[in-house]
């Protein structure tokens, strides 16, 4: 997946992987706290125990990994982090500090709601079980814009002092009437701004399985519902996940 949002490839074999088990946090030499860490040096990959699990920082790592070596890869180049492969790797805080300001919208944009725009879901596979890579699945929520001119989409106010909602899921159990919501916040302008027929996506990385994260979703029949602006996909799939 990193490779084909960056349109780069590596070798995965000469990275070297490691955790701090039960960490939070990974202390760098300067005092930063950070979830990971690419060394350039070493090709070594560091992850904090508690982040292990999280797909979208273990690729933004890769994305690391993947870039030229002795220019942009010691940084986060927005056009990579935030352009390419948003949605894919996750890029927070330091992350969008580093990358540097946004560039200007499109003067010839329009301004929308999100209900110009086209919002798919998906499940990889579509029948998830735990004896398919150990149980982990993606939930793939897409907005595409289907017109020929670029546009910067109106997102409903949060509510709350942060920023607007963009992509979003409700997995419902069909079962029990109770489920679980979780909203992407959008911490940059890019991703209500869209060119000319351009689809945009956010991966949500789930696993079948009792637990305590968002990731863990427990054998069952779940509706699978994605949104984007908080207007959701027409036909969410209805799957049971296998033990």
């Amino acid at each position: 997946m990193t490779e084909a949002c960056s349109g780069l490839q590596g070798d995965f074999t000469r990275i070297a992987w490691f955790h701090v088990p039960g960490a939070e946090w990974i202390p760098l030499a300067d005092g930063t706290l950070v979830n990971g860490r690419w060394d350039p040096l070493s090709n070594r990959i560091v992850l904090a125990g508690q982040s292990e699990r999280s797909g979208d920082l273990v690729r933004h790592e890769m994305l690391h990994a993947l870039l030229p070596a002795g220019g942009q890869a010691a940084g986060h180049p927005r056009d990579a982090f935030i352009g390419r492969c948003g949605g894919t790797v996750v890029c927070e805080a330091l992350c969008i500090k580093d990358a540097g300001p946004p560039p200007p919208p499109d003067p010839a944009a329009t301004m929308v709601d999100p209900n110009a725009l086209q919002i798919a879901v998906e499940l990889v596979p579509a029948q998830p079980s735990v004896s398919v890579n150990d149980g982990w699945f993606r939930m793939v929520v897409t907005a595409r814009n289907p017109t020929p001119n670029p546009l910067i989409v109106q997102l409903p106010p949060s509510g709350d002092a942060g920023p607007p909602a963009s992509f979003s899921y409700d997995i419902t159990d069909r079962q029990l009437s109770s489920g679980y919501r979780y909203d992407m916040r959008a911490d940059v302008p890019e991703v209500s701004r869209f060119a000319p027929f351009e689809t945009k996506q956010f991966i949500f990385d789930l696993q079948i399985g009792a637990g305590q994260t968002r990731y863990d979703i427990p054998p069952g029949r779940y509706w699978f519902k994605g949104a984007y602006g908080e207007v959701w996909a027409p036909n969410p799939p209805t799957v049971t996940l296998s033990p």
